[in-house]
């Protein structure tokens, strides 16, 4: 695109924008948590969103080495929310804050990294989730996906898709969640962005197609040079990390016509407009700006599944992939809400929407206890609105065969980050 799981809920008291949050008990003034010290005082916006602002909840899912950590990093630097990207072997990425993920150089908890981009609509706040991709931290994993509207699937080109990621996938579907996927490391020797994507389609099925094809590298040893888009024919170089726009050549060209008219017939499909694909067969050239109009709805109805590149070291593909976060990605508006749990352990329907000043509904997602904050919860909000120094009812039920005891307390918030 270029312009210039059903979760279980904790019912509370009646009460911006719904999202992803963190709520600390017992905070200590003056004291900073570990995630904040390790930001290097850039990490994000301090407070909520401007009014007007929109939010998207995006969790990276993939391989343990895929590379979702260091993408993250880089997305947030082409943001602007740090000033410069960190590195995972130096232990200075904002998502490995704990001495355990920067000795181990893997992720091994949830982590929350928000940035506000100019999206087509306005100023997108993103809230990127960063997950553990190794098998033992299926907890955080599944946390996560709780936590959020859509999901980028981070596939490396060197390796492809594994039995895990496969799974991971089928679970999005069963619930409806939007997903995109990102090939990196396209900068390895051994990296091969045309098998990954087979790879992608062979494992996750109809409606996965490709956005843009990286530009040959002229050695081996070279970075890609750039990305040429499917839809508008524009070459993006990434020469120095800086994106430049420029027409492509007649041979960039003819690199991507099978597969342009692969992507656009696959986006007529899942169209609404009915008579679209018989005016496209009759010869007609369809506006690009109708097929970018069906690809966004068709990815935030969790029927299109578009294929991005990327290198996260140099940049490449960041642009790109923000694009199709802010634009293509579901707002939490438009996020189906989980069936409601009572206080009294029955089930009842869905709240009608996510009202800020409807009656609370919000999930624990995560609860961890800092040295110098106390304890802190990551709390998702489906409606209404969470304030500091109120009092909410938390309850949980139906977990007691998994050793989660049926509980039901009045709690007390304490400072709240957005």
């Amino acid at each position: 695109m270029t312009r210039n799981p059903g979760a279980r809920t904790r019912a509370a008291t009646p009460g911006d924008d719904p999202g992803v949050g963190r709520a600390a008990a017992g905070d200590r003034p003056g004291t900073r948590s570990a995630r904040e010290r390790n930001t290097r005082g850039a990490a994000a916006p301090p407070g909520t969103a401007a009014p007007g602002t929109t939010v998207r909840n995006v969790a990276l899912v993939g391989d343990s080495g895929a590379g979702k950590t260091t993408l993250v990093e880089c997305l947030l630097a082409v943001a602007g929310a740090i000033p410069r990207a960190g590195s995972v072997g130096a232990g200075t990425t904002v998502s490995d804050f704990d001495d355990s993920e920067r000795r181990q150089q893997r992720s091994v908890n949830l982590t929350v990294a928000p940035c506000l981009v100019d999206g087509a609509s306005g100023t997108v706040k993103i809230n990127f989730i960063d997950t553990p991709g190794y098998a033992d931290f299926v907890g955080d994993l599944r946390a996560g996906l709780r936590a959020a509207d859509a999901a980028l699937f981070v596939v490396s080109a060197v390796d492809g898709v594994d039995d895990a990621t496969r799974l991971l996938w089928e679970e999005c579907a069963a619930v409806g969640m939007p997903r995109a996927i990102v090939v990196t490391k396209l900068d390895s020797p051994r990296a091969d962005f045309e098998q990954a994507v087979a790879g992608c389609q062979e494992a996750f099925g109809a409606g996965v197609m490709p956005l843009y094809l990286p530009l040959a590298r002229p050695a081996e040893d070279s970075p890609v040079p750039g990305l040429v888009g499917l839809l508008s024919g524009t070459v993006f170089e990434y020469a120095g990390g800086v994106r430049s726009p420029r027409e492509a050549l007649d041979e960039e060209s003819g690199l991507r016509d099978d597969a342009r008219n692969a992507l656009i017939e696959a986006i007529i499909a899942e169209s609404e407009d009915e008579s679209l694909m018989d005016r496209y067969l009759a010869g007609e050239q369809i506006d690009v700006g109708t097929l970018i109009s069906d690809l966004e709805a068709a990815v935030a109805h969790a029927s299109f599944h578009p294929v991005l590149a990327a290198c996260a070291l140099d940049g490449l593909g960041s642009a790109e992939i923000l694009e199709v976060v802010t634009d293509g990605f579901p707002s939490p508006q438009e996020h189906v809400l989980p069936e409601l749990t009572r206080p009294d352990g029955s089930r009842g329907p869905a709240l009608a929407g996510a009202d800020p000043d409807g009656p609370l509904l919000a999930e624990v997602v995560k609860t961890t206890t800092d040295p110098y904050v106390g304890r802190l919860s990551l709390v998702r909000v489906f409606s209404g609105t969470l304030r500091s120094d109120v009092a909410v009812h938390v309850s949980g039920h139906g977990r007691a065969a998994s050793g989660h005891p049926d509980h039901d307390e009045d709690e007390k918030i304490g400072a709240l980050a957005a």
